[in-house]
Order: C-alpha cells, then sequence, then structure tokens
C-alpha cells in the first residue's frame, strides 16, 4: 500500500472508533490521575514529615547549642569578679613585696654597719691586748 491510502485507512480507522472506546478511554485516564494524584499527596506527606523531622533535629541542636553559650556566659560572669580578686591580690603581693625588699635593705646596712661598729671595736681590743702582751 501506498502512503496515502495507508493514511486514508488510518483516519477512517481512528474515525470507527465507538463512544464505548471513547469512554473506556476516558475512565482509564480518569484512573491514571486518580493514582498519580494520591502518589503525589503520599510523596508530599512523606517529605513534609521528613522536612519536619529534620527541622525538630535542628531546632534541637540550636536549643542546645544556646543552653551550652548559656551556661559559658554564666561561668565568664562567675569568673569575673575572681579576675578582679586576683589582679588586686597581685598588686597587694607585689606591693608587700616591694615593702619587704626595702626593709630588708634598710636591715641589712643597719646590720652591716652594727658589724663594722664592733669588728672595729673587737681590733681596737686586740690591738690593744697585742700592745699589752707584745710590748
Amino acid at each position: 500500500m501506498d502512503k496515502e491510502t495507508k493514511g486514508y485507512f488510518d483516519q477512517k480507522l481512528l474515525g470507527l472508533a465507538t463512544k464505548d472506546d471513547i469512554e473506556k478511554l476516558r475512565q482509564e485516564t480518569k484512573v491514571n490521575f486518580r493514582q498519580v494524584r494520591e502518589e503525589n499527596k503520599a510523596n508530599i506527606v512523606e517529605w513534609r514529615q521528613e522536612i519536619q523531622s529534620a527541622l525538630d533535629q535542628l531546632k534541637q541542636t540550636m536549643e542546645s547549642f544556646l543552653q551550652q553559650l548559656k551556661e559559658v556566659r554564666g561561668f565568664v560572669e562567675d569568673i569575673r569578679p575572681m579576675v578582679g580578686d586576683i589582679a588586686e591580690l597581685n598588686g597587694k603581693v607585689k606591693e608587700g613585696l616591694t615593702e619587704v625588699k626595702e626593709e630588708l635593705g634598710s636591715m641589712i646596712k643597719f646590720s652591716y654597719a652594727d658589724l663594722e661598729k664592733k669588728i672595729n671595736a673587737l681590733e681596737a681590743r686586740i690591738k690593744a691586748l697585742e700592745k699589752m702582751v707584745f710590748p
């Protein structure tokens, strides 16, 4: 058969489709659309649940992080007065060490001066004794 004849017969066969065939095709299409719609609904519900689960996990993680941050801030607030106390104590210790150093320096100078006097006095007595013993 040539192409024209074949095309003609194809058109005639399409024209011969009955109302029952069309109704059957319409119902099949309707069922297919309904099935696709139900599958889409199920997928959407599943996706919603997955997204909600992910959001819940993110929320939990964020709450945990915020709690840890609050604890760190509380720790910093607890330490802040201690840092001030330590700085004050450090200043007092330095001041005390400076005073002790000055006092010890003064005491050592006084002790050396006292020792020098005593040594001079002893040397003088030794010379006097030597004069008496060794004329």
